[in-house]
């Protein structure tokens, strides 16, 4: 949230223009600094082709079945539980970030939605007003000044 302080105004229009005329230098890479090739992409093709087949075949009817005969309260009390679940990731990365705020903003989410929230059933957090975060292993990574590679 933007606090309002004399003259605000006149920084968010610099702000705006600076971007806008940084993002007009933008050039595409030139072919020598494109990315390394990926060296598994034969396996990442495999990988692809056996999924596929195995969500057309199977994971999809059963999920447009369940979608069916499942209510929407059940369904989304589904979601949040495994979302509060994924969460720790969350919370673990922005810890390695160094982000201790909101590393202990993002605990508060994690134990209100896990205790309040009957095991993450409820998003009890975002009306307290603990916001969620989205951080992952590669943005971890990325900060730590690893450059990307080869995608599994």
């Amino acid at each position: 949230m933007i606090k309002k302080f004399p003259g605000y105004q006149v920084i968010t229009i610099f702000f705006v223009l600076s971007i806008s005329l940084l993002s007009g230098c933008a050039t595409t890479p030139s072919r020598e600094n494109l990315a390394a090739p990926d060296t598994i992409e034969p396996l990442n093709r495999s990988f692809y082709k056996f999924n596929d087949a195995l969500d057309r075949a199977i994971l999809k009817p059963v999920a447009e079945t369940y979608a069916d005969v499942t209510p929407q309260v059940i369904r989304t009390g589904v979601t949040n539980f495994f979302d509060n679940l994924s969460y720790l990731n969350v919370v673990l990365n922005t810890l390695l970030q160094g982000k201790f705020y909101e590393f202990f903003s993002d605990i508060a989410r994690f134990l209100a939605n896990s205790t309040l929230g009957i095991g993450g059933l409820f998003d009890v957090a975002t009306g307290m007003g603990f916001t969620a975060h989205e951080e992952d292993f590669g943005q971890t990574l990325a900060l730590w000044g690893f450059s990307s590679g080869s995608y599994l």
